[in-house]
């Protein structure tokens, strides 16, 4: 028996599957021979009754048994590498160029420093800049391609007049007009 277990060890996976195959067929023939085994009970001397097996095998060269063993057939489930995504960080520039802006307001959210701190802002941690006191919001160019934010004290700017409304001033409607003309 151990050198059997041996051998079993040693066997590849192939040579396992043959294995397998060949003992399940002697099992299904030994099943058929079972299935048609008829029990008989008999009566022994003491009385007590006991089951005696009288095999009765009919073999005949026209009826062949021939069945398949077949594999699993349920799908392995697959791995997916893409299947992932992280939440929006909501980067970029928040208070732009002549705005005004209270001390402790966001003005850029950025990843490294693509604008730099000038006086009045602050640099976080994750390189957010921030307003330190009460203004205006200045970008400039600095040394280099660097560019700084600065908050400077608020200028006071007349109304900026649309084109729609310099172009009212300089024009009479038509509608006016025509009235006038009557």
């Amino acid at each position: 028996r151990a050198q059997k277990r041996d051998t079993r060890k040693r066997l590849s996976s192939h040579h396992r599957h043959h294995h397998l195959l060949l003992m399940m067929s002697c099992l299904a023939s030994s099943f058929l021979a079972a299935s048609a085994t008829s029990l008989s009970f008999a009566r022994n001397v003491t009385g007590s009754s006991s089951a005696v097996a009288t095999t009765t095998t009919t073999t005949s060269t026209s009826s062949k048994f021939s069945f398949t063993v077949e594999a699993a057939h349920k799908k392995g489930t697959g791995s997916v590498k893409n299947g992932r995504d992280s939440n929006p960080k909501y980067r970029g520039v928040k208070l732009y160029g002549q705005e005004k802006c209270r001390a402790g307001n966001i003005i850029v959210r950025q990843l490294g420093n693509k604008f730099h701190a000038g006086p009045g802002v602050g640099t976080g941690k994750d390189f957010t800049l921030f307003a330190l006191r009460d203004g205006e919001i200045l970008f400039k160019k600095g040394a280099g391609k660097k560019q700084f934010v600065c908050v400077v004290d608020a200028v006071e700017r007349a109304a900026a007049t649309s084109r729609k409304t310099k172009r009212r001033e300089l024009y009479t409607p038509r509608a006016s007009a025509a009235v006038e003309s009557r």
